[in-house]
């Protein structure tokens, strides 16, 4: 590598650690999150397992036992769907809409920390209807995706919410 190369690798490098640029990783927790009992009227819903998979790569230990956890973030309510945005001439979906709603709060030993907070995420796709099978497939991984969105979002909210006492 020549110096000319290596000087604008490393101004490269310094411009975007000043900006603030990170990488997406796991959420830096608060210590009053790192024991969670997670409660949802579905333990097996693509939400929940999300959930447990970003707050086990933040460091959370996930417990069983409300007890004996430091926090309790509770799913209240969980939906995922789909509604049409737009129609051809002939009435066929044309543009969907994929939104998932999640309504989740948060208590500690000291209480209530977050009371219910609803949350929305909203994806939009085009339908052509001679590739039927490639856009069911593309709504899946869509819906999929906007479920790792929303549990990172709640983690971030209810770790803010811990940090900030809101």
């Amino acid at each position: 590598m020549s110096m000319r190369q290596f000087f604008l690798f490393a101004v490269l490098l310094f411009s975007i650690s000043a900006c603030g640029f990170t990488l997406r990783g796991a959420s830096l927790l608060p210590q009053s999150m790192s024991r969670v009992h997670l409660r949802a009227a579905d333990m097996n819903s693509a939400l929940v397992e999300k959930l447990e998979a970003e707050l086990r790569v933040s460091g959370v230990e996930l417990l069983a036992d409300e007890l004996t956890a430091t926090a309790v973030l509770t799913i209240l309510s969980d939906k995922a769907d789909e509604r049409v945005l737009s129609v051809s001439a002939r009435g066929e979906p044309q543009e969907y809409e994929l939104y998932h709603t999640v309504v989740f709060s948060m208590t500690t030993a000291e209480g209530t920390v977050l009371e219910p907070v609803t949350m929305t995420l909203t994806r939009d796709y085009f339908f052509d209807e001679e590739d039927i099978l490639g856009k069911s497939e593309d709504a899946e991984f869509l819906q999929d995706a906007l479920a790792e969105d929303v549990a990172r979002a709640v983690v971030r909210r209810a770790a803010l919410a811990l940090r900030t006492g809101t």
